[in-house]
């Protein structure tokens, strides 16, 4: 009688979030570089190894994380409640390590659990946004700053009385004494008192 082949497993290990967690405020504000960075520490996850997760850059570089990417992202996660750091990374000191705040921490050997707080993304607040106050509009003219004008409201009405501009027509008047003689000189009244004065011609 022939053996029976060994079954072969279907199952593969998954790295999961729950929904509480993916549903919650916190987790809406994040960017989507620091959702990338949950993703990857949650990866590392077994049953027996939160608060011993790491977040290197050697390990998520090729995730297109840079250094100060990877930075930010590690500092949102925390503020946001998270992740929470058990050991501070430093020369001699190796990589810090961290845990997820959604499980329990069983193996506390060797790390710092005196300020974890479990699911402490719901107390995650956003930050009131900063008012920026009314700025007063100016304008550049000739190379200098002049102030704004006034609204409609408060326009003040120009004089009622009458600009005279003197446009010479005709000849080039630098020519000589007679060209000037036969220039035209126009006169132009600005809007005055609300009407337009008729236009006299000087010969």
């Amino acid at each position: 009688m022939s053996a029976k082949p060994a079954k072969t497993s279907t199952k593969h290990p998954y790295a999961a979030i729950e929904w509480r967690v993916i549903d919650s405020e916190a987790y809406a504000d994040l960017t989507f570089s620091a959702r990338a960075l949950l993703v990857q520490i949650t990866r590392q996850l077994t049953k027996t190894n939160n608060g011993h997760l790491q977040a290197t850059f050697s390990d998520m570089e090729r995730f297109g994380f840079s250094v100060n990417t990877l930075s930010r992202a590690t500092h949102e996660l925390i503020t946001h409640g998270f992740i929470y750091k058990t050991k501070s990374g430093g020369f001699h000191q190796g990589a810090a390590q961290f845990a997820v705040t959604w499980l329990s921490v069983t193996n506390t050997h060797g790390i710092y659990m005196q300020g974890f707080k479990s699911c402490a993304w719901r107390d995650w607040q956003p930050k009131e946004k900063n008012r920026t106050p009314k700025m007063r509009a100016y304008s550049i003219k000739n190379g200098e700053r002049t102030p704004p004008t006034h609204p409609k409201s408060e326009a003040v009405p120009p004089p009622k009385s009458e600009h005279i501009v003197l446009v010479p027509m005709g000849d080039d008047l630098s020519t000589n004494s007679a060209s000037r003689a036969r220039a035209s000189i126009h006169r132009l009244p600005v809007m005055a008192g609300g009407r337009m004065q008729q236009i006299k011609h000087y010969a």
